[in-house]
């Protein structure tokens, strides 16, 4: 899910391609979701259904793309996100897919709603001093909101080493660690045009064996039974 209230990424980034070619559309998101929903109070995950689109060419992927601007998610508000935390949330429990939620840099318009309902809330930031200074006062807000074991650092363009020093100031565990590969970034940032295959590379098979380690540590399934879903929020400070 693209929540970036500055504007969403995911969309004419990572998806461009599909975009581009018409088999994805910025006309369904969150956006058109806070706006069929608007009247309602709380809305269940059936309120998801003609905003989330498939992911050409995965069986298991799908898109809530985000807004255009900082106008468009001033627009819906508060209450807006609220009632998309709620369709979330009773996605997770009915045992649907993990949600990703991307909330973009920390501004005046993020999407708290989204913030205080996820299982885990990781704090996007590099290894310099840089960074981490400007981490310190969005942690200090998350404090308040968001319960310590619930918060992590997501380290980008590191080293084990790096992102344990990063997490020793900070005050939080590691929850992600991500090598520096600039190539596979710039794919997954701007499309695969150039760069066809990120899959084989060190940033993809780091995230895949994250991802997996991150559902097991919120969701440990007793024996011989499945994992159920959860709902992780990436949130960067203003230097991230």
């Amino acid at each position: 899910m693209d929540a970036d209230p500055d504007g969403g990424d995911l969309l004419p980034g990572w998806a461009g391609q599909w975009w581009v070619d018409g088999r994805l559309t910025a006309e369904r998101g969150v956006v058109s979701f806070a706006a069929s929903t608007r009247h309602l109070t709380s809305v269940p995950a059936e309120g998801l259904v003609g905003h989330v689109q498939e992911i050409p060419s995965t069986d298991h992927l799908r898109l809530l793309s985000g807004v255009t601007s900082r106008a468009q998610a001033g627009a819906i508000g508060e209450d807006g996100w609220r009632r998309l935390a709620d369709a979330v949330r009773d996605v997770t429990t009915k045992g649907g897919p993990d949600v990703l939620v991307d909330a973009g840099r920390w501004v005046p318009e993020t999407p708290w709603p989204l913030i205080t309902e996820a299982d885990l809330v990781l704090v996007g930031v590099r290894p310099s001093l840089r960074h981490v200074s400007a981490t310190h006062p969005l942690l200090t807000a998350l404090r308040e909101l968001v319960p310590l074991h619930r918060l992590g650092a997501a380290v980008s363009a590191t080293t084990s080493r790096e992102a344990d020093s990063v997490a020793r100031a900070l005050g939080i565990p590691v929850g992600l660690e991500l090598p520096e590969d600039p190539a596979a970034a710039r794919a997954l940032s701007d499309g695969f045009t150039q760069y066809r295959e990120p899959r084989h590379s060190a940033l993809l098979r780091t995230s895949r064996t994250a991802a997996r380690r991150l559902h097991l540590r919120l969701n440990p399934p007793p024996a011989g039974t499945t994992a159920p879903a959860s709902e992780a929020a990436l949130v960067r400070g203003d230097a991230a």
